[in-house]
C-alpha cells in the first residue's frame, strides 16, 4: 500500500463509504479552495481577501519575504472542505504533493486509481478546478491599510495581508530546532552532545480561538499554533572608527560584507541570457553594494571635521569623505568623475578576487557603463544633502 492508498482507505472508513466513491465526492469541492500565500483571515474572521505570492521567485532578494524564501502554499478554505485541502496537500513518498503528482498526469497515480473503480480523468479535473493565483479584485476595510507616497500629491494604498506561508514555515523550522536541541540534551539519545540552536523569548500565538479550521488548511494542521520573533534593537559594542589614510576602498572595506553579493552578482554576469531582466537585476546588485559602502561613508562624515588632515587620502576620497569639505563637495563636479573611476574598478577588482578563477572577465564597455552608474549613485547622494 503507498501514502495515497492508506489514506483514501483510511478517510472513506471514517465515512462509511467505498473509497472510490468518497474520492468521487471530495474532488468535487476543489473548486471552493483557493490557494494562498497571504490570508486575510488570520486578521478578521470575516475577511475573504487573498492573495497567491509565487514562491522563491526572488531566491536573491535580502529581505526574508515569500518571494525569496522555502515555504509551503497554504489553502484558504471553509471548515467544512478542509478534507479536500488535505488531500490536495498529501506529501506522497517522493516529497512532492498530491496536487503536484495530479499537474503532471502521473502514470504511477492512475495505476493507483484503478484500484477504485472511478472516472480518473473527471476526478482529476474536479481536483484541479482548485483556484490559483486569484487576483484581489479590492481591499477590505478590516484590513490595515497603509499609504504609500509615490510622489507629490499621489500615493499608493497598500493592504497589509498576514503572511500565512511563512508563518506555517517558521513554526516548522523552530520545531525542529527544539526537537534537535531535546535530542541533543537527552543522554539516551544518539545526538547526545551534538551541536544545537535554540531560539529565546519566543511568543507563541493562537489563531481561530478553539476552532483553527475556519482560517485556513495550515492553520487548522498546526492547530491555530504560530510563533512570533521577538523584534528587539540588537545590543551592539561601540567600536573605534578606523580612519582611512590613503585609500578608503582598501582600507575602510571589509570584504566578507561584500561576499555574498559579489556572488550574487556573478550569477547575473554569468547568465548567457543578455536580456532587460538578467541586466536589471545585475544594476539591482550593484545598487546595493554602493548602499553597503555609503553606509561606511556616511560614519566617517559623522567624525570631527578635518580628520583627514595629515592623511594621504587624494583630494577626491577627502572631499567625499571628510565634512570639513561639505561645501566643496556640493559646488564641485570634478572630483565626482575621478570617484566614480576608482569606485567602479573597486567593485570589479573586488569581483574578481572574490570568485577567483571563476570571475567572468569584464570589458572596457561594462567598465564604463559601471563607471556611469556610480557617478549617478554619487550624485543622488548629493542631491539628499
Amino acid at each position: 500500500m503507498s501514502i495515497l492508498s492508506d489514506y483514501v482507505q483510511a478517510e472513506a472508513e471514517k465515512k462509511g463509504s467505498p473509497p472510490g466513491e468518497w474520492l468521487t465526492d471530495i474532488a468535487k469541492n476543489a473548486g471552493k479552495c483557493q490557494f494562498a500565500t497571504h490570508i486575510g483571515r488570520f486578521a478578521n474572521p470575516d475577511v475573504t481577501v487573498n492573495w497567491q505570492a509565487k514562491i522563491q521567485e526572488k531566491p536573491d532578494e535580502p529581505y526574508v519575504s515569500t518571494a525569496s524564501a522555502k515555504c509551503q502554499t497554504d489553502i484558504f478554505v471553509a471548515a467544512n472542505y478542509l478534507a479536500t485541502a488535505s488531500l490536495l496537500q498529501l506529501q506522497l513518498e517522493d516529497g512532492k504533493t498530491f496536487y503536484e503528482h495530479l499537474q503532471v498526469d502521473d502514470s504511477q497515480l492512475r495505476q493507483e486509481f484503478s484500484q477504485w473503480q472511478l472516472n480518473y480523468e473527471q476526478v482529476r479535473e474536479d481536483l484541479l478546478a482548485i483556484k490559483s493565483y486569484e487576483v484581489p479584485t479590492a481591499t477590505d476595510t478590516r484590513l490595515k491599510q497603509v499609504y504609500f507616497p509615490v510622489g507629490d500629491n499621489d500615493y499608493h494604498l497598500l493592504t497589509v495581508l498576514p503572511p500565512s506561508s511563512l508563518m506555517q514555515e517558521v513554526r516548522m523550522r523552530i520545531r525542529k530546532m527544539e526537537m534537535d536541541a531535546r535530542e541533543a540534551c537527552e543522554k539516551k539519545s544518539a545526538k547526545y552532545g551534538s551541536a544545537h540552536r535554540r531560539i529565546y523569548n519566543l511568543t507563541q500565538t493562537k489563531f481561530g480561538g478553539t476552532n483553527p479550521r475556519n482560517i485556513s488548511f495550515a492553520n487548522m494542521h498546526n492547530g491555530g499554533r504560530s510563533y512570533m520573533l521577538p523584534a528587539i534593537p540588537p545590543q551592539i559594542t561601540k567600536r573605534d572608527v578606523f580612519l582611512p589614510k590613503r585609500d578608503f576602498f582598501k582600507e575602510s572595506l571589509r570584504l566578507r560584507n561584500f561576499a555574498n553579493l559579489l556572488r550574487q552578482l556573478h550569477g547575473r554576469y554569468a547568465d548567457k541570457r543578455n536580456n532587460m531582466d538578467i541586466r536589471q537585476a545585475a544594476r539591482s546588485i550593484e545598487r546595493q553594494i554602493m548602499e553597503v559602502i555609503l553606509q561606511q561613508v556616511y560614519v566617517l562624515r559623522q567624525q570631527a571635521k578635518g580628520w583627514s588632515d595629515g592623511h594621504k587620502l587624494n583630494r577626491a576620497q577627502a572631499i567625499w569623505l571628510d565634512d570639513k569639505y561639505a561645501e566643496i563637495r556640493l559646488e564641485e563636479t570634478e572630483w565626482q568623475k575621478e570617484l566614480a573611476d576608482r569606485f567602479a574598478r573597486w567593485i570589479i577588482d573586488t569581483y574578481l578576487f572574490v570568485l577567483k578563477k571563476d570571475g567572468v572577465e569584464l570589458g572596457d564597455g561594462e567598465l564604463a557603463a559601471l563607471k556611469k552608474e556610480t557617478q549617478e549613485f554619487i550624485k543622488e547622494d548629493l542631491r539628499k544633502q
